[in-house]
């Protein structure tokens, strides 16, 4: 007998129109639906910025009138991924080297530092998948850098 068990315990997914109150739109719900599931705090906060930084980059660079942006969210023992979906899977996600006193330039690296794992996924003809793992359990520990 098999005892394998998904380790997925809840889903969420919508899908944002491209336009200028999607970034406010995502922040809310993403807020809403960790609340929904008991989550506070600092976790939220980060993924709500995380999720802030990740469609703006979508809805300015990625879309330009020819998609939507999808969320979804995977809470799995203590730990959320994020997935933000957008049309151009030729557009690649590179490490910014930021001017010192430009604005851009700075959100992938803050996605970065406020996620335990990140990573793009790129499919030919279907967009990219950029997804981030935060730990929402208090309890759990993050690696240290480089572990």
């Amino acid at each position: 007998m098999s005892t394998l068990r998904n380790p997925v315990l809840r889903t969420w997914e919508t899908v944002l129109t491209e336009h200028s109150t999607s970034v406010r739109t995502a922040r809310r719900l993403i807020r809403e639906q960790l609340n929904s599931w008991g989550w506070s705090g600092d976790p939220v906060d980060d993924l709500v910025l995380i999720a802030s930084e990740l469609v703006t980059n979508a809805v300015v660079h990625a879309c330009h009138g020819q998609g939507e942006v999808g969320l979804s969210l995977q809470e799995f023992d203590g730990d959320c991924r994020l997935e933000v979906r957008d049309p151009r899977g030729d557009l690649r996600v590179r490490r910014p080297h930021p001017r010192r006193f430009t604005e851009g330039g700075r959100g992938i690296e803050l996605v970065r530092q406020l996620a335990v794992d990140f990573g793009v996924i790129v499919r030919r003809d279907a967009g990219k998948r950029v997804w981030v793992r935060v730990l929402l359990d208090p309890d759990n520990n993050r690696p240290s850098p480089g572990s």
